[in-house]
């Protein structure tokens, strides 16, 4: 097939607009969702210091690259990398990928570790939270009886002083997949990393059998998600850290001081 925008060789279909894209024109249209979710949200301001979390995995290394390159001719914003991992090799990537994009590293404040300023400095943490991730939340937390954690999320600031942003929530996983092997810096990323919940996995199966047949399932969830949360869809993300998702668990709470 070939693109809509320029008649190249398509790379994906984007079942949910209805158009096939090549790298080029899906790495743009994936930066400029992003870029509309910044300015929506208000996410980003003059004398910002944003620390990324990454994991290691494709998704928070394309989230780095993509504020990378949307920071490098900004002389008033800070970005930095925070790695995160369950062991030496894990941290070893995290700290390859932002070496590979020039990004500084800085670590993740600790209750036995303040006053460090560095990590004080810090004013936005940005989490690699895909469209997928946030649907994905607010089915859970439907199924699992818990919707009020939808209408009154836990504030995203915590023991950093800043607030989680996470520029990627209208853009599926699979697009952020492919953002880091087209704009990435060729080192080669697993997935993200599984879930372990077992609620988790009847979701998933649901949410993937039904949104193959509506596209715009995610779109949707999403949706309900800020209308529900004046606005707030982070907040949601984050929540779901504390059980096991997207980053290792005790995340939220390490860096952010909002476990629950």
């Amino acid at each position: 097939m070939r693109c809509d925008k320029c008649r190249n060789e398509a790379v994906l279909f984007q079942s949910y607009s209805g158009r096939h894209l090549c790298g080029r024109h899906l790495v743009l249209d994936i930066e400029a969702r992003a870029k509309r979710t910044i300015r929506s949200h208000r996410w980003m301001r003059h004398g910002d210091h944003i620390a990324v979390v990454v994991t290691g995995d494709r998704k928070s290394a394309a989230l780095l690259c993509f504020l990378e390159k949307l920071t490098a001719g900004r002389h008033d914003i800070r970005l930095s990398a925070m790695p995160v991992g369950t062991g030496t090799d894990d941290l070893a990537t995290t700290m390859r990928i932002a070496e590979s994009l020039g990004v500084p590293c800085i670590e993740i404040p600790r209750p036995d570790r303040k006053g460090d300023p560095e990590s004080d400095s810090v004013t936005k943490l940005a989490m690699a939270f895909t469209l997928d991730d946030i649907a994905r939340e607010v089915l859970v937390q439907f199924v699992s009886g818990d919707a009020e954690r939808l209408v009154h999320p836990p504030p995203s600031a915590g023991s950093i002083g800043g607030t989680v942003i996470c520029p990627f929530i209208a853009v599926p996983l699979v697009e952020v997949d492919s953002y880091w092997d087209y704009e990435g810096t060729g080192i080669d990323l697993l997935p993200c990393i599984p879930e372990r919940d077992p609620l988790f996995f009847d979701v998933e199966a649901f949410f993937r059998d039904y949104n193959r047949r509506h596209p715009a399932t995610g779109h949707a969830l999403l949706n309900l998600a800020e209308e529900l949360s004046s606005c707030r869809a982070a907040d949601i993300a984050a929540a779901a850290i504390d059980r096991d998702g997207s980053f290792p668990r005790g995340i939220l709470t390490v860096v952010t001081g909002n476990g629950t």
